[in-house]
């Protein structure tokens, strides 16, 4: 069988085509090698930020890209900036353990110094010193006062104690005698004044002290848990105030009425 050539407008064809291929499998190559480039680059590209943005932080002296390596070393602590630290994170003493010591270590070191000797009990002093939130000028005017009271309140109340107790003995012992009775009542009485003097310049003290607000939670305060013989009713109280205030006075309920 004989093979027939191809007639000569297929060969035309076929020649025309050839360019048309090879144009086209150029172009598949180009945009292949542009798909492989931008997947490369997509891939690197979370390396090369990290890597700078490692470099930004090692500048500045953290590493926290880094989950291997130390913390920076810290110079230690003074005992002072430690206890200065410990108070500041607490603005009182911890009440751990306090039942096996004294009540007044529930109390701060600067606060025990605030207690005036016989001017009531100290621990129910310094709960109210508490609550009046003194400035530190309140502070060292209350120390002022402790330094010039001294011991002298208490020595006076006890030496009026002892008197009492002689004058109570004296009725009711075996050497009774009226003149005996009225000698120690009498210097029992003078030390009374004494005392209540001494008590009414510290009062009054106070009075300069604190401002009107903080000197209004005194007085209350005082009688309740320090002095019950300065006990006053709470809407006695605020009639004082108010008189003191004048007309214009703001019509406030009285502290055992709630609002």
């Amino acid at each position: 069988m004989s093979i027939k050539p191809y007639p000569p407008e297929h060969l035309a064809a076929r020649s025309s085509f050839l360019p048309h291929f090879w144009s086209l499998a150029l172009l598949a190559g180009l945009l292949m090698f542009a798909v492989t480039e931008t997947s490369a680059q997509a891939i690197r590209r979370p390396g090369r930020i990290q890597r700078q943005i490692q470099k930004k932080l090692d500048k500045q002296g953290a590493n926290k890209l880094n989950p291997n390596s130390e913390p920076p070393a810290t110079s230690p602590k003074s005992p002072e900036t430690a206890v200065k630290e410990d108070f500041g994170q607490s603005q009182y003493p911890s009440l751990n353990g306090i039942r096996d010591r004294n009540i007044l270590t529930m109390f701060s070191r600067e606060e025990a110094q605030l207690i005036i000797p016989g001017f009531g009990r100290p621990p129910a002093l310094l709960i109210i010193f508490r609550q009046l939130q003194l400035t530190p000028e309140q502070k060292e005017q209350i120390k002022a006062i402790r330094l010039r009271v001294g011991d002298r309140l208490g020595r006076l109340q006890r030496e009026r104690a002892q008197l009492e107790q002689q004058v109570e003995e004296t009725i009711y012992g075996e050497n009774f005698t009226v003149e005996r009775v009225d000698e120690l009542a009498a210097q029992a009485a003078e030390k009374q004044g004494e005392v209540i003097k001494l008590q009414a310049s510290i009062e009054a003290r106070f009075r300069q002290i604190l401002n009107p607000d903080q000197f209004y939670v005194f007085q209350f305060l005082i009688g309740e848990m320090v002095m019950p013989q300065r006990r006053v009713n709470p809407q006695q109280l605020r009639q004082q105030q108010l008189r003191r205030m004048g007309p214009n006075a703001p019509n406030r309920p009285p502290l055992n009425q709630d609002n």
